[in-house]
This record gives C-alpha cells, sequence and structure tokens, in this order.
C-alpha cells in the first residue's frame, strides 16, 4: 500500500511517500480502507519532533480519517463495507495514522459516516469539532447566556466552535486577521468578527459585547495572546486553551487571574475516554441536526501532494485540509 511516513524526525520534508505492506488488524481492531484524511497542526508538530507519546519511526502520521470497512473487528458492530471515520485514539499518535491507504483502527474510536455527508467532512469534522465541544461544553460549562470569544477562529477548532457556540445559543465574537476571513465568520454565524492585530482591540471587544462581556474564551493561538484574553474577559471569567499556533511560551499577568477570579484551563481531545467520545460526537451530530450546514474545507488534495497540503495548512486557511487518498470505491 502508499503511505506518507517519516524515518527520522525534524524537517517536515522528512514525510516521504512509500510502498509498504498492508498492515494487518490486531484483535479489537478494524481495517479500513482511508478515502479521506484531514491535517491537524499537531501532525506537523509530530513530524518535527515536538509532540508527545510520539510513535517509533518510520511513522505515519495523520488523526483525522474517513473510509469503508475492509477487514471488520471479529464479533465488533461493524461489518466489512460499512461506512466509518475515526474519532480519536492514539491514531496518528503512537498508532499508524490515516496518511495511508489502509490503517488498522480499535474498533471503540470508529464511528458510522453521518448520514448525507461525504467522505470529505467527515474525515474534516472529528477531531476539531470535538476538541472545541470538550473545551466549551464539558469544560467550559458553555451556556445560552455566554458570550464567547474565539482567537483563531478562521481555523479547523474556531470554525467548528462558532458552528458549536451558536448551536447552544452563546453569543460568539470570533477574531481574525484577515478582512475577508471575517466577512466569512460573520456569514458562518459570528455576531462579530473582529481584527486579532488591532491596537484597541480590547476597547473593540468590550464595544460589541455591550452589556454581556466576554465569559468564556477558546484561545487557538498561546503566546503573547493568553495575556490579551486574560485582560479582555469579565471576572469570574474561563479562559480555555486548546492550542499553541502562536507560540508555545506565554507570559500572563498573574495578579489578572486573582483579582478577576479567573479560570485559566489548558486541555486536549485525547483526555476523551471511548464511550465519552462517542457521546460527545452523538451530541455534536445532535447540534447539526436537520441542518445544511456542513464542516467546512479550506481545499481537498490529492494523495501525491500532500507536501502542499501542509504548506497549505501552515498559511492558515479559513477551514480544514483535506486528503482524498484513495477513489470512493469499495475494496476486496
Amino acid at each position: 500500500m502508499r503511505t506518507w511516513r517519516f524515518h527520522e524526525p525534524g524537517d517536515i520534508r522528512n514525510l516521504i511517500l512509500e510502498e509498504t505492506e498492508k498492515p494487518v488488524p490486531g484483535p479489537d481492531e478494524a481495517l479500513v480502507n482511508i478515502h479521506c484524511a484531514a491535517l491537524n497542526p499537531a501532525d506537523r508538530y509530530l513530524v518535527q519532533g515536538q509532540y508527545p507519546r510520539a510513535g517509533t519511526p518510520p511513522f505515519t502520521p495523520g488523526r483525522d480519517g474517513a473510509g469503508i470497512i475492509l477487514q471488520p473487528a471479529a464479533g465488533g458492530r461493524f461489518k466489512a463495507g460499512d461506512k466509518v471515520c475515526i474519532l480519536g485514539g492514539l491514531t496518528g499518535v503512537s498508532r499508524p495514522g490515516t496518511l495511508a491507504e489502509y490503517c488498522p483502527v480499535p474498533e471503540a474510536w470508529l464511528a458510522p459516516v453521518p448520514a448525507n455527508w461525504t467522505f470529505e467532512q467527515a474525515a474534516a469534522a472529528p477531531l476539531v469539532h470535538l476538541t472545541a465541544w470538550r473545551a466549551l461544553v464539558i469544560c467550559g460549562g458553555l451556556t445560552g447566556a455566554d458570550t464567547v470569544l474565539i482567537t483563531g477562529a478562521s481555523g479547523g477548532v474556531g470554525t467548528a466552535a462558532i458552528f458549536l457556540a451558536k448551536a447552544r445559543g452563546a453569543r460568539v465574537i470570533a477574531l481574525s486577521r484577515s478582512k475577508s476571513k471575517r466577512k466569512t465568520l460573520e456569514a458562518m454565524g459570528a455576531d462579530y468578527a473582529l481584527d486579532i492585530g488591532s491596537p484597541s482591540l480590547e476597547q473593540e471587544v468590550r464595544q460589541a459585547a455591550g452589556e454581556k462581556p466576554v465569559s468564556l474564551i477558546l484561545d487557538t493561538l498561546g503566546g503573547p495572546f493568553l495575556e490579551k484574553c486574560a485582560r479582555i474577559i469579565a471576572a469570574h471569567g474561563r479562559i480555555l486553551v486548546v492550542g499553541l499556533l502562536a507560540d508555545l511560551k506565554s507570559e500572563i499577568t498573574l495578579g489578572l487571574l486573582i483579582h478577576k477570579n479567573l479560570r485559566l484551563q489548558g486541555l486536549s481531545v485525547s483526555a476523551f475516554t471511548p464511550n465519552e467520545i462517542q457521546d460527545a460526537w452523538d451530541s455534536i451530530l445532535g447540534c447539526y441536526g436537520n441542518s445544511s450546514k456542513r464542516p467546512l474545507i479550506s481545499r481537498i488534495f490529492p494523495m501525491e501532494d500532500v507536501q502542499d497540503a501542509f504548506e497549505h495548512l501552515h498559511a492558515g486557511p479559513l477551514g480544514k485540509v483535506v486528503i482524498r487518498i484513495t477513489e470512493h470505491r469499495v475494496e476486496r
């Protein structure tokens, strides 16, 4: 089979397309013929040797994927030919990932492709939606009374968070440097979309929030933006940090945390158990309900162009970057 692997961590160019043997699934695993995968910033970090618990090279990254069951787990709930997507677990972290034609996945981390969704949409949605759900709902206690601020709102987690927060009845202020992206974010449902690079950002956010100040922040950037978050948020607010796109390190005025009684929390989607992630995914799909909205995809690349796809991701696109691994046919 064809697979993208790196033999030593470092530059993203260490990731190369190779021919390897088709994997043999272990106990409680299903062998999935991957039709589409989706990229995440963590995939690049893993190749660069900056991600904890990474698999031993040669290793195939890729955490998001959707495809068709080729070989089901013995006594499992799926059968050959079923369409599935991967919700989480250690696939693409310490277990072989989805940038390959075939991927063995523990059945507990699989879910059916939602009705009327494409493989591209089913590959793009899980990781970012589950991250946003864990931050907003499970850790943040989101209610319809909240005003939510989302930094880096045009990325995969950001766009998912806008959809989920609005579906739960909250007000949303989205931040992005790009004027065109801000217009799109408002069209997606954000009540306000502001320039994160504005020197008067704190004042602009307070003016937009009005009588309902920001009570919950989902931060995908880290770095210098964490201090801004602490200054913007109202007393007793919750700041949930899910990303490090701006910088791995931050400086923050501790007095803000103390005197405003703030809660600052980092979180990872990997904290889900299989049962928890299935329940969260069901709740996310419930938010879509009969809506015509679907996960936002920036661009779809063929399998041969994974390096170009990583460059596109690094440039900060609006929505998810998807890789079409195989044509949409059942392989026997």
